[in-house]
């Protein structure tokens, strides 16, 4: 008995769920031939990790958890390692908070007082309430 290709089924629901012909999700996504996804939605071929975003963007997919069920799936020592060392996936506090700091770290306004804190502040009693 074959098993299923949990990264080629959420591709082909994707798929199933778009209007975009195999043509047209293949031009915007970068692929050089059409019927490369019908390999990738059939688990025939590995979904290119590079090409996530682009699929995601393109399927309207949630990337974060298109990219974690390949990379379990395709390199699960990887995986592993992500989850117990780095605690992937972030749960959406845990982004809210790393954007508000990557984007005050480009603005060099890394200051953890004023509004800065208080938005923080309010990110982590979401994220109480929500656990």
């Amino acid at each position: 008995m074959t098993t299923i290709s949990p990264t080629a089924m959420m591709l082909a629901d994707a798929i199933e769920k778009c209007e975009l012909t195999q043509r047209e999700i293949a031009d915007r996504v970068g692929f050089k031939h059409a019927n490369i996804i019908s390999m990738l939605k059939t688990g025939e071929t590995r979904v290119p990790l590079d090409r996530i975003p682009a699929l995601s963007q393109t399927l309207g997919m949630d990337e974060r958890l298109f990219l974690m069920i390949a990379i379990e799936e395709y390199h699960p020592g990887v995986h592993e390692v992500l989850v117990d060392v780095l605690g992937l996936p972030l749960s959406d506090a845990e982004l809210g908070i790393l954007t508000m700091f990557r984007m005050a770290s480009m603005r060099d306004e890394i200051e953890v007082e004023g509004p800065f804190k208080q938005a923080l502040e309010g990110l982590l009693a979401l994220a109480a309430i929500a656990a």
